[in-house]
């Protein structure tokens, strides 16, 4: 026999963005939304998220169902012929904690009662990819396999909870294919190594590795927008933007001065006295000699929000009192979102911060107000980009979004906090609009 047996597709997801997959709530834990593990406290990605995920990608990629053989048959008594497994990052990948919460539109202040964290891994983070297709009951499951790990290879792959907000943003590298044929019955599966398959894989079936090629077209009614945001002085030396976001308390923690901070000239060691108030959003990142760094970054949560008001404030001003294309954008409780924000990471060149020291003055002697003195740390110098997806949009509301993009540019829109000081009306960049005008 030398029929079709099976097709491995073996790969690596790495982190695009922080991500959380929602595992099982723990009483005793202070996280609200914990991240899911297995029976040994690993974090894991199950099968049935992978497979879910990329069923959607292909069905976005043909404009239909997908075959019943790969969703499953109709009544269910027949299996998918993607199979995926579980995957576990790297041992010592360290958790990150993400402080979400709502804001009110009037006041630009932090919402009562609408306060929760999430527990999520890193970007960077990097997952085992392994998805075996039955090439014997369908063989043309692999080629519809290629296609839709050809859009993950483009970074189109989007996974867990929190999306829209940012989070599981994902590309698939490295993606190699084994094609089996019955003379590898008695060699797949095996359960003995099923802990490393990837190793296993690689070391009985090397002959038979080939490199998928992994280009893709655009998905139908997919529009990807990039660009980024920057903080610094003006060209023009005349004035200078700043970011100040919140993060989770533990960032307080964690926060620590290295040469990046700015400091007065004469000042001996402000290291010494280090211990910030309100210190910014941050995530560990290894540079080339292994040394730790935590590096800022603008949660996709943050962009959303102020994008979100901001264009409810532009509609209502042209006389929308109840502005539907913001509901279909953002979503609500009951209906998902149009639009998806990633998380905004720090690209090449320096980052540099300060420490400010803040307070608030009696109106009346004009000095300092009591013990009403506080400090914050800010982004004083540096650029993040990010990226968003508008799907399935009609002309109304990509002309929206196009409005809304307009008015970033020009600076109208606010990030992060303290906001009426001065922080967090940063220079938007964004190279490309055309596809929100001439998508048909």
């Amino acid at each position: 026999m030398n029929g079709d047996y099976r097709t491995l597709f073996v790969g690596t997801l790495v982190q695009e963005s922080f991500l959380s997959v929602g595992g099982t709530d723990d009483p005793d834990t202070t996280v609200d939304s914990p991240f899911c593990r297995n029976g040994l406290g690993r974090p894991t990605l199950r099968g049935t998220g992978l497979a879910g995920a990329l069923i959607a990608t292909l069905r976005r990629s043909l404009g239909s169902q997908v075959p019943l053989t790969i969703s499953g048959s109709q009544d269910g008594r027949q299996p998918s012929v993607w199979r995926f497994f579980n995957s576990h990052p790297a041992a010592g990948t360290r958790p990150a904690y993400r402080q979400h919460v709502a804001i009110d539109s009037r006041t630009g202040a932090a919402a009562t009662g609408a306060l929760f964290n999430v527990e999520t891994l890193p970007p960077g983070t990097r997952w085992p990819f392994l998805l075996e297709v039955d090439t014997r009951r369908d063989p043309d499951a692999a080629q519809q396999a290629r296609e839709a790990l050809g859009h993950w290879a483009a970074g189109r792959c989007l996974l867990g909870r929190e999306v829209a907000r940012g989070l599981g943003w994902m590309r698939l590298d490295d993606l190699y294919e084994y094609r089996l044929t019955d003379a590898s019955l008695d060699t797949w599966p095996c359960a003995k190594a099923a802990d490393d398959y990837p190793a296993y894989i690689e070391k009985h079936f090397s002959s038979l590795r080939e490199r998928v090629d992994a280009t893709a077209g655009q998905l139908p009614g997919w529009i990807e927008i990039t660009g980024s945001v920057s903080a610094g002085a003006h060209e023009d030396d005349y004035g200078i933007d700043s970011l100040s976001i919140g993060g989770h308390a533990t960032e307080e923690l964690a926060a620590a001065w290295d040469e990046r901070f700015l400091a007065p000239d004469g000042q001996k060691d402000p290291a010494e006295a280090f211990d910030p108030d309100f210190a910014i959003v941050t995530f560990e990142q290894r540079d080339a000699d292994q040394k730790v760094r935590r590096l800022p970054y603008i949660p996709g949560s943050s962009l959303r929000g102020p994008l979100r008001h901001a264009l409810e404030r532009l509609l209502r001003a042209r006389g929308e009192d109840d502005p539907q294309v913001v509901k279909t954008l953002f979503g609500t409780v009951e209906k998902g979102a149009k639009l998806l924000i990633r998380d905004a990471l720090p690209e090449e060149g320096p980052v540099q911060l300060a420490w400010l020291q803040h307070h608030a003055e009696d109106e009346f002697a004009g000095g300092a107000y009591g013990s009403a003195k506080f400090d914050r740390v800010a982004v004083m110098h540096g650029s993040f980009a990010w990226k968003m997806v508008i799907e399935g949009a009609d002309p109304g509301e990509r002309a929206a979004l196009k409005d809304l993009l307009d008015l970033a540019k020009a600076g109208q829109i606010g990030i992060g906090g303290s906001q009426w000081r001065g922080h967090g009306w940063l220079r938007w960049t964004i190279p490309d609009l055309s596809l929100l005008e001439e998508l048909k």
